[in-house]
């Protein structure tokens, strides 16, 4: 299990990325740190991991694996300033990266021993939404594989959805569609759910399921809220983070309320609210799937929670408390 987070260069207490070996069941032991800046974002590929540093300068730091542990690699910048999301196209074999800041998608070969990777920028187009403090311009904030070999990136800014296809030879993406979402929801996190594509809305608490239209772009079939209006937490507050499928459950991840939101299938086929549990911490910005338990990286809290996950979905409370600084992403290899 990898785990980065926020370190000191954005006022975080982490120290970078840290190894865990172990198992749910016997339980996790840190056997590395390494050291980086904001690795905020990991993505494993064959035999490397590599962290999107969400820094000004805007970096990819990509490690070898050897038998479990980091062997650092190279470094190749990111396409922008605050790169937050990256992740393997399975199309072109490239590392596709969202660059927050920057408004920006990255380009740039997976392979972690080429110390002179080049990045192809390809800008998202200038957008605006009504949240000003935050749509006040295009940001990239997630990258997502379509099974048609394109990818998608998530524009927070204007509240659209590009598609991109990245050329398996030059590795230049060029747009080939855009998708509208509603006003103010500041599209952030993916998931497929069969055909189905789910997206959080970061902003308007909703999470968005969408179909493929005749023309080819993508269309919102319905919207539902990420969380159970009947219940009452501490802060009332909803941003909506990461969003996962497993075992027909769909998860999404609520800050501020702190919670963790299963969503299943009613009688109409639509998803609906069947649960919402603390997320054993503060600030659940990421979270991965594992083993039948949820690992959420609180980072407000410095913790990653282990929530058993019962026959019914729904996580219950932590088994595991695992304390490390402001952690921001948990991977599996």
């Amino acid at each position: 299990m990898y785990v980065g987070g926020y370190t000191a260069s954005s006022g975080g207490t982490g120290e970078g990325i840290t190894v865990f070996e172990g198992s749910g069941d016997s339980g996790w032991r840190a056997m590395q740190v390494v050291q980086a800046d904001d690795p905020t974002f990991l993505a494993v590929t064959e035999g490397a991991l590599h962290a999107a540093s969400e820094t000004v300068e805007g970096r990819v730091v990509s490690y070898t694996i050897s038998a479990g542990s980091l062997v650092a690699a190279s470094v190749a910048a990111s396409g922008g300033t605050a790169p937050c999301h990256l992740v393997l196209d399975p199309a072109s074999g490239a590392l596709v990266v969202a660059n927050y800041t920057a408004g920006t998608f990255g380009v740039l070969a997976a392979d972690a021993s080429d110390p002179a990777r080049v990045t192809r920028v390809l800008p998202l187009p200038i957008g605006r939404g009504p949240v000003l403090d935050r749509q006040d311009g295009p940001h990239a904030h997630n990258v997502m594989p379509t099974p048609e070999g394109t990818v998608l990136v998530s524009d927070l800014g204007s509240d659209r959805i590009y598609e991109v296809r990245v050329d398996p030879v030059t590795l230049e993406p060029s747009f080939i569609g855009s998708s509208a979402l509603p006003s103010g929801s500041g599209p952030r996190h993916f998931a497929w759910l069969g055909d189905k594509l789910l997206i959080t809305g970061e902003l308007d608490g909703r999470l968005h399921v969408l179909s493929r239209t005749e023309s080819g772009s993508f269309g919102v079939d319905y919207s539902v809220a990420a969380y159970d209006a009947r219940l009452s937490f501490a802060s009332d507050e909803v941003l909506l983070s990461h969003v996962a499928v497993s075992d027909g459950y769909v998860y999404a991840a609520v800050r501020g309320r702190d919670t963790i939101t299963v969503f299943a299938p009613g009688a109409d086929g639509r998803l609906a609210v069947t649960a919402e549990v603390p997320a054993g911490g503060h600030w659940p910005r990421h979270f991965a799937i594992e083993g039948g338990r949820l690992y959420v990286a609180n980072q407000l809290s410095h913790t990653v929670a282990v929530l058993p996950i019962g026959a019914d979905g729904v996580p219950g409370a932590p088994e595991l408390q695992i304390e490390l600084g402001s952690p921001s992403c948990v991977v599996f290899a």
